[in-house]
């Protein structure tokens, strides 16, 4: 390092001391909690951030105290992290040893004042061509950590139902609930999520029969039923509730996922149909449900006025025919529902299906439709009868769920798990087909550096920025992706590594012609993107893997470029 230093007042030496001085600051300046080791793993040194959260932490002197062996300091771990203390030595002897040039480790720390996360990382300190030591640095990861957890916990309650949805942690306290189950218990957020389940739903009905289900779900048990429940708002109404396990990425179960479904409508069809010997009439009692029957001993068929009513006619205004219904089944949903059926009727089978229909004014509708079938002492069928009912606005909402499930809520991109499912099925498609295939990681040039100086607002609008950028320079075949924090992916089906290599300079020149405005704040971003061609046979984490060697280039040689790797650089 040269020692000297550029002031206002333009070039001034400083000596030895007072550099040592200098660096000592900068050293002791940093929020990691950094320390400096010797060969044999002995701290030489530490600056204050390491010093300050040893000491508010309440850990041991020999943790901070110049010549204390850190290494043996992680072998003699006690406690929950002591598998990730035997990697941290293990990692930092194989520096030492110059088996590894560096070494990585993300574990949890347990303290006075809660769980945190850090990052660990361990740098060799090399001088003359000779490995004297290392640099231990600790950077804090718990926001990151947290934040990870909630997408995780998010996203896997909106997969698991469409209807009520709430995660109940080992504690049996609400982590997370959805806008259903607000809605029906009729209260607001915070007044629910963090308190615990007796205050909710009452002790005398948690010791009953909520607490032994979450202890039994808690124990890895999948756990059914179907309950009906009174409520102060509204009727008596059912539902089918599962409790599923919670696992988290090692497989431990820290809480519960709990499903409730309202199947009252179902229910109360299959109740009253078995009650009156199938007889339909009783279908007419169930809001928007249609019925129809046909005997076929006296030739007699009808629809219900909500039967005509779903598929758009007037009451009494058509004639009841079997051949009329199917014309209005979606073309696609048609083959299947009458194989179904005929498989139904030739066995006198009770016949259950979802369904769209198509209504005469051209709207397209979801149905849930029962058929029965009465036969007589000879096996024979005399009478068809059953029940329509109109679930469009239940599956409309599942398939909002389900775009949410597949969508990152800030950019409007699909989010990591969809886009690398749209990645799966291309390679499949390239593989079939003998198609070109590239993907291009994106990743937004010193990110951290806008939300420190222009806080985390101005960051998300910068995301989006970015996201609207590259989606508005995309085919209509390339699918663009959040994968996580800045960084964005691309899929492009049918490009060689020219072609991608020419899309990918599009984006990255665009990017840095284009200026975010804000208020006064005039920015520009720039992005670094890692382009790797698909080989044909390698997996999807080879090829990722291969898109990020190709990022960590373009980010190592200069920023603000774009670096390859072709299929001659997948492994045989």
């Amino acid at each position: 390092m040269s020692t000297e230093f550029l002031s206002d007042e333009g070039d001034v030496c400083f000596d030895q001391t007072r550099r040592f001085e200098i660096l000592r600051e900068i050293f002791d300046s940093l929020s990691e909690h950094v320390a400096v080791i010797d060969r044999d793993g002995c701290i030489v040194d530490t600056n204050r951030s390491w010093q300050r959260f040893a000491a508010e932490s309440g850990t041991a002197d020999e943790c901070r105290l110049q010549g204390q062996n850190y290494i043996e300091v992680c072998d003699s771990a006690q406690g929950s992290a002591v598998e990730e203390a035997k990697q941290a030595a293990a990692g930092i002897r194989a520096v030492l040893s110059g088996e590894i040039p560096e070494f990585s480790l993300e574990y949890p720390c347990h303290t006075s004042s809660g769980k945190r996360w850090f990052l660990m990382t361990v740098s060799p300190l090399v001088s003359h061509g000779s490995i004297d030591g290392a640099v231990v640095s600790h950077i804090q990861i718990t926001a990151r950590k947290l934040a990870e957890a909630a997408l995780v916990r998010y996203e896997r309650a909106i997969a698991s139902s469409s209807s009520l949805v709430s995660i109940i942690d080992s504690d049996f306290v609400y982590q997370l609930v959805n806008d259903s189950y607000l809605r029906v218990h009729r209260k607001a957020r915070d007044e629910i999520e963090g308190r615990k389940v007796a205050e909710i739903v009452g002790q005398d009905v948690f010791d009953k029969h909520v607490g032994p289900k979450l202890t039994r779900c808690f124990a890895g048990e999948t756990v059914e039923y179907e309950a009906w429940f009174d409520t102060k708002w509204a009727d008596r109404r059912c539902y089918a509730v599962t409790y599923y396990p919670y696992r988290e990425r090692d497989d431990s179960i820290s809480g519960a996922v709990v499903t409730a479904t309202d199947i009252t409508e179902a229910k109360r069809m299959q109740d009253e149909i078995a009650n009156s010997a199938r007889r339909l009439a009783e279908a007419q009692r169930l809001a928007k449900v249609g019925s129809f029957e046909k005997d076929y001993l006296h030739g007699k068929k009808s629809w219900s006025d909500e039967f005509c009513r779903i598929l758009g006619y007037p009451p009494d205004a058509v004639d009841p025919d079997f051949n009329l219904f199917m014309h209005h089944i979606h073309p696609d949903d048609e083959p299947a529902f009458r194989e179904n059926f005929e498989a139904a009727q030739a066995t006198g089978h009770e016949f259950t299906t979802e369904l769209r229909i198509r209504t005469v004014q051209g709207e397209e509708r979801h149905v849930s439709l029962v058929c029965g079938f009465d036969l007589l002492e000879d096996g024979s069928m005399f009478r068809l009868h059953g029940a329509m009912a109109d679930v469009t606005e239940r599956r409309l909402a599942e398939l909002r769920l389900e775009r949410l499930a597949n969508t990152d809520e800030l950019t409007g991109l699909p989010n990591r798990r969809h886009f690398l499912e749209c990645v799966r099925a291309e390679m499949t498609r390239s593989r079939r087909f003998g198609k070109s295939l590239c993907v291009a990681m994106v990743d937004i040039d010193d990110f951290k550096k806008v939300n420190d100086t222009h806080g985390h607002g101005v960051g998300d609008l910068a995301l989006r920025h970015v996201a609207q950028t590259i989606n508005g320079l995309r085919r209509a075949v390339d699918v663009v992706g959040r994968l996580g924090g800045e960084e964005f992916c691309v899929l492009f089906p049918e490009a060689g590594l020219a072609a991608g290599i020419t899309a990918a300079e599009r984006v990255r020149k665009a990017l840095a012609e284009a200026v975010l405005e804000h208020g006064d704040l005039r920015l520009r971003l720039t992005v670094s993107i890692g382009l790797a061609e698909y080989s044909g046979d390698e997996s999807l984490d080879g090829l990722l893997r291969r898109s990020d060697e190709a990022l960590y280039e373009a980010k190592r040689t200069g920023k603000n470029r774009v670096c390859s790797r072709g299929v001659d650089s997948a492994p045989a």
